[in-house]
This record gives structure tokens, sequence and C-alpha cells, in this order.
């Protein structure tokens, strides 16, 4: 039991989070909502989760994705590209305004930070693809962001999308950047690469707070919305961010195999091509700046169903690709001297 809640704590926090802020968002008022909003302030979260995620990532493991680089590319095209697409068709079905919107962002955002990498390595993937992919889509988010918002929509929602270019440039690509750079220091880099998980667990408890925000305006929407939020649109939102998802891995994993990938760089591909990060979504969902004129208090529902949705998902199915190429996925045995054994080992 201690070793499942070590493994889901992030999953069962996500969870309770989102239960206790949905409720407090809809037995509350305004008053409730403002006062959640001057404590967390989604922008400087998102830059303090993206600068903890960059400053953890191994990044000496790229080259290996540059000498070949089609899976890279094709996870590229997975997650900038088709993943946004695949959104796009599933907007008609939608029977909430709110929920269309969410779906969009939510399929526009760039990769995780730290979910691509851990579920690659689950799965016995290819880390280079996922970090590449995930510095890659990250550091060019403040332009793929607004460019699908704005053609998706066709003008019809009122944003300022210099502001969000602007806004998304100095929340998501900097901090990217500037942890990259700390790294170039050989003892900065060796300190980070000794608290690597710690510095994994308090991104994810800051993530935790926007996930709060976004849970109470959740419901605070719910209470003050004139359309209201039928079961049925939960449920169709819902499926339609599992078909995003799975979509995009499924479509992505038979293309790598149709373009004989090794096993590795296939699921590292479908991983980092069709899974998206949560706190640029929230950021770009919560901020007055962007969308507070646009009235869609509810677009935040759509990105805590993708992202929870994602890694229950992921688990399976990067547990049944490494079963079923487990003798390609094993490591080469190393040729070790033998070293004299100690009275206590004996």
């Amino acid at each position: 039991m201690l070793a499942f809640l070590r493994r889901r704590w992030f999953l069962l926090c996500i969870t309770i989070v989102i239960a206790c802020g949905v409720y407090a968002g809809h037995e509350g008022s305004q008053e409730t909502l403002s006062q959640v909003r001057q404590f967390i302030r989604p922008s400087w979260l998102t830059a303090i989760v993206l600068f903890l995620m960059s400053l953890s990532l191994n990044s000496e493991h790229l080259l290996s994705s540059i000498r070949k680089p089609g899976p890279l590319f094709l996870s590229l095209a997975t997650n900038i590209v088709l993943l946004p697409l695949i959104a796009w068709a599933l907007l008609p079905l939608q029977l909430t305004p709110d929920f269309q919107i969410g779906l969009i962002i939510m399929a526009c955002v760039p990769c995780t930070l730290c979910g691509a990498s851990v579920w690659t390595r689950r799965g016995g993937g290819n880390d280079g693809v996922s970090l590449m992919v995930t510095m890659i889509t990250n550091g060019a988010c403040f332009l793929t962001v607004p460019f699908w918002i704005l053609l998706i929509t066709s003008r019809e929602i009122e944003f300022d999308r210099v502001q969000m270019v602007t806004k998304l440039f100095y929340a998501a690509m900097l901090p990217v950047v500037v942890g990259q750079i700390l790294r170039l220091n050989k003892r900065i880099k060796q300190f980070a690469d000794r608290i690597t998980s710690r510095l994994g667990t308090v991104a994810l408890v800051f993530v935790l707070f926007m996930v709060l925000l976004a849970a109470v305006q959740t419901g605070y929407g719910i209470q003050t919305s004139e359309v209201g939020i039928s079961l049925a649109a939960v449920v169709v939102v819902w499926i339609s961010c599992i078909m995003v998802h799975v979509g995009g891995f499924f479509t992505n994993l038979l293309l790598g195999k149709a373009f004989r990938f090794h096993p590795r760089d296939r699921i590292a591909s479908a991983i980092a091509g069709s899974q998206k990060t949560l706190p640029i979504a929230v950021f770009v969902a919560t901020d007055a700046s962007m969308f507070g004129n646009a009235g869609i208090p509810s677009a935040v529902f759509p990105l805590l169903m993708f992202h929870t949705s994602q890694f229950f998902i992921d688990t399976i199915l990067a547990d049944r690709h490494r079963e079923k190429y487990m003798e390609f996925l094993e490591p080469e045995p190393v040729e070790v001297e033998p070293q004299p054994v100690s009275a206590c080992e004996q």
C-alpha cells in the first residue's frame, strides 16, 4: 500500500484537490475566487515549475536523438500539428462552448516537462527523444499556442495576441532556457542531478496549487453559468480528451513501426508526441489578460481531465510496450571485473 502511494501520490492528490476546489468554488462567492487568485499567481508558478523541471533535465542524452532525427521529427509533428487537428475535428461534438476552448488549449500546449521522460523510461524508451521534444515544444510554445488558438477559433475569441506571446515567452520559454544555461556550470549540474527527484516533487506541489486555482474557478463557473454544465457535456469532453491523446499516441506508434524505428525510439516518440503539459495550459486558461474578457470560466475542466487521464493511460501503454519488446529493451550486459567478497556480504 505504501509503495502504491509513493508511486501514485500525485494522481491521488490531484484528484482530491480537484474535488475540493470545485466544491469550494461552487459553494463560494466572487470574493472567494478573488482571494484564491491573489494567493496563486499562474504566471509566477508556471515560471517556477518550468525552471525547476528544466534544471533537472539531463540534456547530455540529446545527441542520440539528433544523430537519428526521424523519431524526433515524428514526435514534434504529432505534438504540434496532429493533436490540435484531432481536437479541432472533435469541436462540433462538444455541448458547452467553455469545453470547446478548454479542449483547444489543451491540444495546443507543449509536451510535459517531466511526464514524457518519466513514462518514456518506464516503457524502456529513448530518453533523448523525449528530452528534445520537451525542450523544443516548450521553447516554441509562445508562438505555437497563439497560432493554433487564432487559427481554430477563426478570430471569434477576443484576446490580446501580443500579450499572450509576450507572457508565454517570459513564463514558459525563458525559465527553460535559464535552467539549461545554469546546468552548464558543473557544480550546479551535479547538485541538480543529486536532487532531481526532489526538484520534481517541489514542481509537482506548485502544479497542485495551479490545479486548485483552476478547480475553484471551474466550480464558480458552474455556479454562475447561465447555460449550465450537464453530465453529458462532461462525458463527451472527457471522451474527446482521451481520443486526442490515444489517437496521437497510436498514430505515432504505427507510423514509427512503418518507418522501422527501433522500439525504444517508437515508444519515446509516441509518449512525448501525445502528452501535454498542465501548467502552461492552466496559465493560458486562467490568466485574466488572455481570456478573462471572453467569459470561459469552465475552460479549465478539460485541462484537468486530459492531464489526469494521460498519466493513467500511459502507465498501461508503457508497461505493455516494455513487456512486448523486453528482449529489445533490456540493457546489454556489461562485463565487470570480479571484486573480493567481504565477510559481511558472505
